[in-house]
């Protein structure tokens, strides 16, 4: 798994190779590639307000206004996004983090899992074993995290002798801990590579790429509907539209960003692409699944135009792992890199 060749030497604080990609930001530029994905990131953020005015006259009024509100909404998204993984791989770690626990407040606001302290304090717990793990680049903790929490929020339950609604608040506690702390946990170790900054770049933009063009093709298009009882907004032409496009911009960008590697391959980088794509679209309906269960309309509207963190971010919590694991596999993630940075020696 990552970074299993070296670790710090004994009596070094932290190794500076791993200093240097956690928090030094002046290698931002040193692979060409991060400099045209942002600028792939940001160019659709000047051309938005260029192309709605000019169709302004076609689109029907409360579309439009939709649009704008989502665009605002990116506005502040992108950047923020951006800036983290420009500055250092520990400004994506904690930016994880934080999105693990905000989205983990929201989940448990809906289905009623903030009552239950005791099981919250233990997510909470594992979501920041996870992180820690990962800004210590040792995935044997990260894997040990799993069945740690859900033991002890298996064990612990039991322990309040509250037999009745048992297997609701454990599976609910599962489920999170699984979600947001191992799902979103992997985003974090997309940053254990020394080269992390493209390849973070591709899976943030693919999923970025794909909500705006499951969004306008739907719109545009229609027909017929993709899970009318968990979403009827998505549509199969949505989704058909999300994945061509994720899979083409995986295949152009994708044969510059993991040149010299296993990935550097059409077909791999094809299937890579409609992975994303795919997990993509479960992990939204997996949101609009919750939602509809829990008879929960809309999230705290964080974000102009996306709801709350969970609406704006549900894609990525599926996407984190299978991006990870694609590319640890025909690419490796860290190798080479040290592991124990901050408990080795």
């Amino acid at each position: 798994m990552p970074g299993t060749d070296r670790h710090p030497q004994p009596g070094d604080r932290v190794n500076p190779a791993a200093r240097d990609r956690l928090v030094n930001p002046l290698g931002a530029f040193d692979q060409p590639a991060t400099a045209v994905l942002l600028a792939v990131a940001l160019a659709p953020l000047a051309a938005a307000p260029v192309v709605l005015r000019v169709f302004r006259r076609v689109l029907p009024t409360d579309l439009r206004a939709d649009a704008w509100r989502r665009y605002t909404g990116w506005l502040v998204v992108v950047p923020v996004m951006a800036a983290a993984v420009l500055l250092g791989a520990g400004w994506v770690i904690v930016g994880a983090t934080v999105l693990s626990l905000l989205c983990f407040r929201e989940f448990a606001r809906v289905t009623g899992l903030f009552r239950e302290k005791l099981i919250c304090y233990l997510v909470v717990g594992g979501i920041a074993a996870a992180q820690f793990a990962a800004l210590d680049n040792w995935y044997g903790l990260f894997a040990a995290t799993f069945p740690l929490t859900i033991a002890g929020v298996a064990g612990f339950a039991a322990a309040q002798d509250r037999p009745k609604g048992y297997l609701q608040r454990v599976a609910l506690g599962t489920v999170a801990f699984g979600l947001f702390g191992s799902c979103l946990g992997h985003l974090s170790f997309l940053a254990a590579d020394a080269g992390y900054r493209p390849r973070l770049a591709l899976v943030l933009i693919a999923v970025g790429f794909w909500d705006v063009a499951r969004y306008a093709v739907g719109k545009a298009v229609g027909g017929p509907k993709l899970s009318p009882h968990t979403n009827p907004e998505r549509t199969v032409s949505g989704a058909v539209g999300g994945a061509v496009v994720v899979v083409g911009f995986v295949m152009a960008a994708g044969w510059w960003v993991f040149d010299g590697t296993g990935l550097h391959d059409p077909g791999r980088l094809a299937g890579f692409g409609l992975l994303i794509a795919v997990a993509a679209q479960l992990g939204d309906l997996m949101l609009a699944a919750i939602k509809a269960d829990a008879g929960v309309g809309h999230l705290d509207p964080l974000i102009p135009g996306h709801g709350g963190l969970l609406d704006r971010f549900d894609s990525l919590i599926l996407v984190a792992p299978v991006a990870f694991h694609v590319i640890h596999f025909f690419a490796g993630a860290g190798a080479a890199q040290p592991t124990r940075v901050f408990t080795s020696g």
